[in-house]
């Protein structure tokens, strides 16, 4: 269980924003657009053998969903979990509910993915 008053961080990983604005709270560094992290490849030598053979893709875009996409601009570690969740309950109501919930899993997938961490302090805040 995660604590509402720890703080969630993106690591730096590279990302990048697009298409059109969708629904966001007016929030200075959010822009409503869907999030797009980009991931590097760890290839094995046979692997890379083989990505060299068939001009595979050495890095994995993964584009995010429109909530996934506001929440990953929100945890920028200025903000603790508990207020990352009204905010997101204030932009999509119904539609996030039960927040704190739905918003622990995504976290949850974000840390197993290598993309964020949990702090008990904001001195890393963007």
């Amino acid at each position: 269980m995660i604590k509402g008053n720890s703080y969630p961080i993106r690591l730096p990983v590279e990302w990048y924003t697009k298409n059109p604005v969708g629904k966001h709270p007016d929030i200075p560094g959010v822009t409503g657009k869907k999030v797009v992290i980009i991931i590097d490849k760890k290839f094995s030598l046979i692997e890379k053998v083989l990505v060299k053979l068939f001009r595979a893709p050495k890095i994995l875009e993964r584009p995010l969903d429109d909530m996934n996409s506001l929440f990953w601009e929100l945890i920028d570690g200025s903000r603790t979990f508990d207020e990352i969740c009204n905010i997101m309950d204030n932009t999509f109501h119904e539609r996030i509910a039960p927040v704190s919930e739905r918003l622990e899993v995504s976290l949850t997938n974000f840390i197993n993915l290598n993309l964020a961490v949990i702090v008990e302090t904001n001195d890393y805040s963007s």
